[in-house]
């Protein structure tokens, strides 16, 4: 069972009324409504306080900047390669990212992406 999954979605959705500022808090709502496959709630928690930090992109693979994100789409494939659909929090913004299914669910990649946007933003 996933950190994100220890309390009920109900909980967590309450703490974050409770604590709308609270990004860590905010990814963790999104991440237990993605694994219960609510994609678009997911989405519409991220972006209601989040500044969507992805560039325009493509064409190998669905764009995933603020205007072209399609929440219910999560999965894609390109050059015979199926990906996952995840994002990173940090400092008042959401990146969305593409990452092959084989490595969607570790978690060590996860925090990596997270640590450097955090980086990134730092500076």
């Amino acid at each position: 069972m996933s950190a994100s999954q220890a309390l009920p979605i109900e909980e967590l959705e309450d703490q974050l009324a409770a604590n709308p500022n609270d990004e860590g808090l905010r990814a963790r709502v999104a991440t237990s409504l993605t694994e219960l496959g609510r994609h678009g709630e997911a989405a519409a928690v991220l972006a209601r306080s989040l500044k969507n930090l992805t560039a325009h992109d493509g064409p190998t693979l669905p764009c995933l900047c603020r205007r072209c994100l399609q929440p219910e789409l999560v999965v894609a494939e390109a050059e015979g390669m199926q990906f996952r659909r995840r994002f990173a929090v940090a400092r008042g913004r959401v990146l969305w990212y593409w990452v092959p299914v084989e490595f969607a669910d570790d978690e060590s990649l996860a925090r990596s992406v997270a640590a450097r946007l955090q980086s990134r933003l730092s500076a």
